[in-house]
Parts: structure tokens; sequence; C-alpha cells
């Protein structure tokens, strides 16, 4: 599929229009990348793209890129995508959406640490806007961007459609593009029984905190449940709870406060209040996600756990480490008290206690007093790799660059035990900063498989700054390291080819199974030459990622998989 920049015609007679009046030829529209950020001014002369096509499976989310342009201020226009038709077959237009793109600053930040104040900021296209309408700005790109949601039971073929530009004003079509949709017969499975493990932490305390609304509140639950369900969509597997108050230290703008309230009484023995514990997780299962319960964390980032003391009438911190004596007493009723309550909701055997970045030696204690309280109880690590660890942990994920051992491998999968990978601040590219390309999103899930991994952990789906829907940066990080999606909930570009990356790591499991069961030997080998693009050891460059994620496309919708 081509996917180019609009040519911006800059046109003297059209200049000289009067203030508010509006020519329909003065408006550019032409299809464009979803590869590159298209930033508002200086882009380069390439052809007008008024046609084009794309394919999909059955059950896939599909989004496609436009760009709008006109040398003079054209306001109030609106969007509006026709109907899907095939024939006489007939797909509703409401299994698609038309919006805007809305530009947030960012920087070229790309390292770990204190984020630099001197470096220069400029404008993205990142924010996929809720409004309806929007002007146009003279000589300044316009984005849209076109979600398309593919019916599971969607009849093969190729469906035409129309995006149209609209003078609300007048109700006028003052610009059109057209689309071929080509639907395989091949089917994705629903985002919840797909195999590819996703773990994005989740932070419900940005949502109360920007919606000035008390935390755990009805109203909290309410605003936050489009949030949760949009996560779902991606196929999230785990949910996020918090054992103490912050795990993560000051790594984050909104302090991220505890789902079981611990108190230690008068008398030296302890209590639990699990009320916000259950409730989250409940939640999160009406919302779609409940295949996994991570629990932060036995071992935090600055070792310090805050308790209430009913003798002091007041909060305490205990700051320890591992192997004291008072770390042990504090973890071994904590987890023996958790353990019973996880049995009597049901939820023990997927529930784990994780650790995020910790030492092998505080690990290894870890995982020693875990297992004498409640012998049995699953741990994970998103961390390095340490060959001790690997048949402990049930879940482990190491930082991108990183491989496990095929023997290590081996191990892992006969127990059906989880392998991982992460990108965070230290990655400067691949990732998901909003300075980064957004060709990177849909390259990192398919890395993942391509390397052996199950799935893929980000730290930060929305770890919102003061101004997310304004500004990307953030004290600490990269811009845009700290979330994903913004308040609305706006989702993203970043996000949207995030999911379709894992759309293509769903893809390759189903066609591999397929030539495995046929036997088919050549379709085999051209699935791996593609692959090899995504293997540890491949260049790492926007260049690179452009031509690994478009040649894997081709050929996870190449017509002869029983489609068309």
């Amino acid at each position: 599929m081509k996917r180019i920049c609009v040519l911006m015609y800059c046109l003297a007679m059209l200049m000289a229009l009067p203030s508010g009046a509006f020519a329909q030829d003065a408006l550019q529209a032409s299809w464009a990348s979803r590869d590159i950020h298209h930033l508002k001014t200086s882009q380069p002369p390439m052809p007008v793209v008024k046609d084009t096509v794309v394919w999909a499976w059955r059950g896939e989310r599909v989004g496609v890129e436009a760009i709008l342009s006109s040398p003079i201020a054209v306001p109030d226009v609106a969007l509006h995508l026709s109907d899907w038709t095939k024939g006489s077959v007939v797909i509703p237009a409401s299994m698609g959406e038309a919006r805007w793109l809305c530009y947030v600053q960012t920087d070229d930040f790309r390292s770990c640490g204190v984020h630099p104040d001197t470096l220069v900021a400029y404008e993205v296209p990142d924010v996929i806007d809720l409004e309806g309408t929007t002007s146009l700005q003279p000589d300044a790109l316009q984005p849209v961007w076109l979600t398309l949601e593919v019916p599971l039971d969607a009849e093969p073929g190729e469906y035409g459609m129309s995006l149209d530009v609209l003078d609300t004003r007048s109700g006028d079509v003052v610009a059109r593009l057209h689309l071929r949709l080509n639907i395989l017969s091949l089917t994705l499975p629903l985002p919840q029984e797909q195999a590819f493990h996703l773990d994005f932490w989740q932070q419900p305390y940005s949502v109360s905190r920007y919606d000035g609304v008390e935390r755990w509140s009805d109203e909290h639950f309410e605003l936050l449940e489009p949030y949760m369900r949009l996560l779902a969509r991606a196929g999230q597997s785990v949910v996020t709870t918090i054992l103490f108050y912050e795990p993560w230290g000051d790594q984050s703008h909104d302090k991220f406060s505890p789902m079981v309230k611990t108190v230690r009484r008068k008398d030296g023995t302890w209590r639990y209040d699990y009320e916000v514990f259950d409730r989250w997780v409940e939640f999160m299962a009406e919302c779609g996600i409940s295949k996994q319960i991570n629990c932060y964390s036995m071992v935090p980032w600055d070792m310090t756990f805050r308790y209430y003391d009913e003798a002091q009438g007041r909060d305490v911190d205990l700051k320890t480490q591992t192997s004291t004596a008072e770390y042990r007493e504090l973890w071994t009723a904590f987890l023996r008290s958790f353990a019973r309550h996880l049995k009597e909701k049901g939820w023990f055997e997927k529930t784990l206690i994780a650790m995020d970045e910790r030492g092998l030696g505080s690990m290894l204690d870890a995982y020693a007093v875990a297992q004498e309280a409640v012998p049995g109880l699953k741990m994970a690590l998103a961390g390095n790799y340490h060959g001790e660890l690997v048949d402990k942990l049930a879940d482990y994920c190491l930082p991108f660059g990183r491989l496990f051992t095929d023997s290590a491998l081996q191990v892992r999968r006969a127990k059906g035990w989880t392998s991982t990978v992460y990108t965070c601040c230290t990655e400067s590219s691949p990732n998901l900063f909003t300075n980064s390309s957004p060709v990177e999103a849909a390259f990192l899930p398919v890395y993942a498989v391509a390397n052996g991994f199950d799935g893929y952990l980000h730290w930060s789906w929305m770890n919102w700054p003061d101004q997310p829907l304004v500004d990307s940066r953030f004290r600490l990080f990269p811009p845009g390291d700290t979330f994903c999606i913004y308040p609305g909930p706006r989702s993203s570009v970043r996000w949207e080819r995030f999911i379709e990356g894992v759309q293509q790591a769903e893809k390759i499991r189903i066609l591999k199974e397929m030539f495995v069961r046929e036997g088919d030997a050549k379709g085999m080998e051209r699935f791996d030459a593609a692959l090899s693009a995504f293997r540890q050891g491949a260049p790492m460059d926007e260049e690179h990622f452009v031509r690994a994620v478009n040649r894997l496309e081709q050929v996870l919708n190449f017509k002869g998989y029983k489609g068309g």
C-alpha cells in the first residue's frame, strides 16, 4: 500500500480570496504515510494520493492516515466516512471512525534521567482527538486518522468507501478521498483470546488527579472505564495492583497509593483491608482484563514500606533490606493473609508478586521469604537476565536487546511460564516516545515474537504530566515515555500503531500454525525471510523499521492465504 505525503499547492489566486471566502479547490487532501510524523510545515513536495487500498483480516483494527492542507484559512470543517460497500453487501459506516489529529509538544531527548530544559521543542501529530470539527490554518498540514474495525463475520472481498471533508456551514463536500478495503477470509482472535502477552502498567491515579475526583470513588471508576476498555481492546493480559505505597519512588507525576491497607495493631499483630484491591480487580475483569494479576512490590526502589501503626495513631515508614528479620516478619504475615484472601476470591493461581529492575540478591531473598510463607506463590520480574531466576519466576521480562538462551526458554515453556521483553528510557530506538517514529510502535510487538518472547511489557500507559494534551514532556525521561494515551480517553498514533503490531504478532502465530499443518514449505520460507528483519542483530534505524514493517504487512496479507 502506498502511503505518502501531500503536495501543498500555494496558488496566488486563492491567496487573494477575501477573508472568510472559501473555494472548494482551495483545500487539498491526500492519503499519507503512517510511518512518520507529519509536521505542520516544511513538508517535502510529494504526489497527492486520492485513492488507495489496504488489506485486512476479519476482526482486525485498521488505521489509515490522511493529510489536508490549504493556502487559506478554512473554518468549521468536519469529517464523514461512508458505508463500506461490495456490490449489494454493506458494512455500516459505524464500524469506522475518522478523527482529527492534534499536535503535542515534544523534543529530541531520548535518554534516562532528568529531562533537559534547554532542548528545542517542536510539535508532532499524535493525539487522536474527540472534537467533531476543526479549522484549517493557512499553509499548515492537518492530519486525519481513520480507524476501521473489520467485523468478525465480514464477507471477504474488496469494499469501497469514501472519506469526505464537509463545510459545516453549507453542508458541501469540499474534499473527498477514496479507500478500497480488501478483507481476507482469515480471522484474528478476539483481543481477550489472543496469545500475545501484553502488559502495560496502569496508573489510575492520573485520572483522579486530572479530573479532580476522589481516588476510588464511584466517579473515579466511571471515568476509568473507557480507558480500561481501550486497553482491553489491545489484548491487555495483566491487572497492575499496588500493595504498599509508591513502589517506584519519584519516577511518576502521581504517586501510587496502596490498594491494600496494612495496619499494625497495638499488640503487634497485623490486619489488612482488601476493599480497594478487590474492587479494582473486579472492575478490570468487567472491562475485559482478567488473565493475570501482578502485585507490586516486595522490593520497591527505595525499600520503604508504609503502614498504619495503631499505637502511634499515624502512618509509619519502615525502611529496611530484604535480608533483615523485620523484612521477613512484615512479608510473612502479609503474604499468608494475602494468599488466604486470594484463594477465597479464586484468584490465587493467576496472581504474581512482581518486581521491577531489582538485583539478583534482593530477588533471591524475596523469593525465599515468599516460598517459605506461601509455598508455590508465583513471582515476576522485569529486569536483567539471571540464570538463577529462570526456573523461579513465572513471569520474566528482559530489557530490549537481551535474549533468553534456547535452553532457558525450553525450561520456561515446559512450565507454561511467560517470557517477555520491555523497553524503557534506556532504548533510544525503537520505542514509544512522542519523538519516536510511529513505525517503531508497530515494530516492537513483532520484534518480541521474532526473538522468542511471548509478549511485551511497558512501564507506563497513562502517567500523565501536568498538561498532556499540550506538552508530552516530563521532568524525567524522554517525552511521551510516561504515557501512550491521552485524557478523554483520546487514543494516539503511537497506541494505534502498537495495536497494529500486536495484531501482526497474532497473524504470525496463526500463519505459522497453518504452514506446519499444511506442510507449506514455500510459505514458511517467505515468512522467515520477512521475520529476519525483526531479529536481534538487524539494523535499528528508522529506514529499516519502515522497510521491515511494510514488507511484513505484505507477507501477512498475501491474498493466497485463503483470502480475498
